[in-house]
């Protein structure tokens, strides 16, 4: 108490006390608070704002679409082991299975197309080898017998019975040089049957490969083996074509053309059964002149013979 008196002022006596204890924090944080009341309603607004602001986003988010669902597909398909098994997909699985389907074929394709080429390079290189071979392989045996100086089976017995001495070495070494060209003859031969067979196979291959293509081709055009057979029958009796020749048909096209000429023979047949049948129906009669208009036309002559007729009946006669 005495250091509170100490620490007031002295001079003033109760006022300057009631003006020292006006000065206190408390007051003051009361009188900022009365001061300033516009603070605590933008604070109030501004929450107020978040709040709406936050249920216009919840709005939005809840207004957004919902996300698709995807269709399962139920199928059946066969196992390795023959037995049918039942397999759910969706739409995405079956769509991305098909975009893997259609890759791979195409892959496929090319991949034959290049082994077809790498097949066809190197069997023509390979006959060209051979080819080569085959051609040096004759000139040296050419070359061989004009060395050789090979004689004639006349030349022999004349040389026998001049000089039998010489006749035996001749003898001998002509015997050394037929033996060695009829090896040179027998690898000649050899490669050249070898030859033959390979192309012969390469040959069969192809026109098998054609066959193929060319029923997948018909397949899609709807002709089948009986419809085939028909065309066939009918481009013998039409043109004359032989069961042989049209045996080596092997090309869709040519068989599509035969289709379409049996289709065209067909159409001319049917056109001469028309005509045919129009020429053989009753005609029909003709248009008589009915007996008024006969009666009419006799009467305006005897107008015109009597002389009676008039202005009228002229008009008359002339239409």
């Amino acid at each position: 108490m005495d250091g509170q008196a100490e620490s007031a002022p002295e001079s003033g006596g109760l006022d300057d006390l009631a003006s020292f204890l006006s000065d206190t924090p408390e007051e003051e944080s009361t009188e900022e608070i009365e001061a300033n009341p516009a603070d605590e309603s933008t604070a109030e607004s501004d929450t107020e704002e978040n709040a709406s602001d936050e249920q216009e986003d919840e709005a939005e988010e809840s207004e957004e679409e919902p996300a698709p669902v995807d269709t399962k597909i139920t199928f059946k398909v066969k196992g390795e082991d023959g037995t049918e098994e039942t397999v759910e997909a969706s739409t995405e699985e079956l769509a991305a299975s098909y975009l893997r389907q259609k890759d791979y074929t195409k892959k496929t394709q090319a991949l034959a197309e290049r082994e077809s080429q790498a097949v066809n390079f190197l069997k023509t290189k390979h006959d060209e080898i051979r080819n080569q071979y085959l051609s040096q392989a004759e000139l040296t045996r050419a070359a061989l017998v004009q060395m050789a100086g090979l004689k004639s089976g006349d030349e022999m017995a004349q040389l026998a019975h001049s000089d039998p001495a010489a006749w035996v070495a001749e003898n001998q070494r002509q015997q050394s040089v037929n033996a060695y060209l009829n090896q040179l003859d027998h690898q000649i031969n050899g490669e050249k049957q070898r030859a033959a067979q390979e192309a012969e196979a390469h040959r069969a291959q192809s026109l098998q490969q054609q066959f193929q293509k060319t029923w997948e081709v018909l397949q899609k055009e709807k002709i089948d083996k009986p419809q085939l057979a028909k065309i066939y029958d009918g481009v013998s009796k039409s043109y004359g074509f032989t069961p042989e020749e049209l045996g080596n048909v092997y090309d869709h096209r040519l068989v599509r053309m035969m289709r379409d000429a049996q289709a065209y023979q067909a159409l001319k047949s049917q056109k001469a059964d028309v005509t045919r049948k129009v020429a053989d129906a009753p005609r029909m009669p003709q248009r008589q002149t009915a007996p008024s208009q006969e009666r009419k036309q006799q009467t305006l002559e005897r107008k015109f013979t009597n002389g009676t007729a008039k202005l009228k009946d002229l008009v008359a006669f002339l239409t």
